[in-house]
């Protein structure tokens, strides 16, 4: 028989729904092991939901266990290899002059990965960093971009929430609404600039802007 909780796990606090084979009954304010989307990590038990909150196929991940001494040992051990890969991030973004720094790092309980808190004040390409930075601590090197992260705001102004294209704006989905550029939305492809793109993202663009190139290179006809 499983059990869920709410654990919230994370730098961050995220909270995430986690099943638990656990045979004894764990208390709020409980640490615990999770195994989540991120991998293993330490999180701390909300309380057990009720209804439809406990639908297993719905589940963030797996509660392993409550935290031992060893584990807490591991996460010390994993924090001070967390300090020493902040300090080489800030002194490589320095280097190669990228428009972001590092505020915090998190490093999974296996020590197989880790995740760069990271806050961009401009668009870079800062895959040549996480992959140096994977090679030289033998650990995966991944982003958690403040930007993008969620806050609680105030509705936004219908009327000022456009990016400048005529039209755009005048919808229900706003400035995400706006056709005047390929395919629907911005001819940014996002109203928001100034954001830092991962590896993926930067992937699928130029893979785009490739095709689009040969597409109208094939269009021309030669002068002369």
């Amino acid at each position: 028989m499983t059990t869920t909780y709410l654990v919230q796990y994370g730098r961050s606090a995220f909270v995430g729904r986690f099943q638990s084979a656990y045979p004894e009954s764990l208390p709020r304010d409980a640490r615990v092991v999770v195994w989540g989307p991120r991998g293993p990590e330490l999180g701390t038990v909300l309380c057990q939901p009720a209804g439809h909150f406990t639908r297993p196929e719905e589940a963030d991940g797996e509660l392993i266990r409550p935290v031992s001494p060893e584990d807490d040992d591991t996460a010390a051990r994993l924090e001070s290899l967390g300090r020493e890969i902040l300090a080489a991030a800030d002194a490589r973004a320095e280097e190669a002059v990228l428009p972001m720094s590092f505020v915090d790092v998190e490093v999974a309980l296996d020590g197989t990965s880790a995740v760069l808190h990271g806050l961009p004040w401009g668009e870079c390409d800062a895959s040549p960093l996480f992959a140096a930075l994977s090679g030289r601590f033998g650990l995966t090197v991944r982003l958690l971009d403040l930007s993008r992260t969620p806050t609680a705001s105030d509705p936004p102004d219908p009327a000022k929430a456009t990016c400048g294209k005529p039209g755009c704006g005048t919808e229900s989905g706003g400035c995400s609404s706006c056709g005047t550029g390929s395919g629907g939305g911005c001819s940014t492809g996002s109203c928001s600039r100034g954001k830092v793109k991962s590896a993926d993202e930067l992937t699928a663009y130029f893979a785009d802007l490739r095709k689009k190139m040969e597409a109208q290179a094939a269009g021309r006809t030669p002068l002369g």
